[in-house]
């Protein structure tokens, strides 16, 4: 068989192949593949490959979860909605000046990722940056990083940028 013929059966081959298997669907105003009955997110997976090239996290602190500062967003967040949250356990907090960022689990509650803003009058839960529970059908670290933005305008880009969510716990 000739090299051109080849080439062009293994095109449309492929061609067939593929739109036989994967669709895109519309979720929300968002175009996602679909393959065998699970929803993918493309645009998702090229906004964590732009935030790990971009981002700059020089100015953000990975806190230790025994820190005081850790402690007192800790008290905040099992303070926020009681009697559930009080089983909050943090899992990574990170900080740039007077914003922190709280991942924490519970065992009656969503997972959730907490903004909260220290001041003279101590550590305050940022309302609208509050993401709790799945994520899907979108990537997980960049649908939260959004969600954080638009709650928190003030907040510094790099603090929502430089996370990077330790639990599988957003993925279900």
């Amino acid at each position: 068989m000739k090299r051109h013929v080849a080439l062009t059966l293994l095109i449309i081959t492929t061609l067939g192949v593929v739109d036989a298997h994967v669709d895109l669907n519309e979720v929300d105003g968002r175009s996602f593949l679909a393959t065998q009955g699970r929803l993918y997110d493309p645009l998702g997976w090229l906004e964590d490959q732009a935030n790990a090239l971009t981002r700059s996290c020089g100015a953000v602190q990975r806190v230790d979860l025994k820190d005081s500062g850790a402690l007192a967003a800790l008290a905040g967040i099992r303070e926020f909605s009681p009697p559930q949250s009080h089983s909050a356990q943090l899992h990574q907090v990170l900080r740039s000046g007077p914003w922190w960022l709280a991942e924490v689990s519970f065992d009656a509650l969503n997972p959730a990722v907490v903004v909260l803003r220290e001041s003279a009058e101590g550590m305050k839960i940022v309302e609208p940056a509050i993401w709790s529970g799945s994520t899907q059908p979108w990537r997980v670290a960049p649908r939260i990083r959004r969600h954080l933005r638009a709650g928190a305008p003030d907040m510094p880009a790099q603090l929502p940028a430089c996370l990077e969510p330790q639990t599988g716990l957003f993925e279900s």
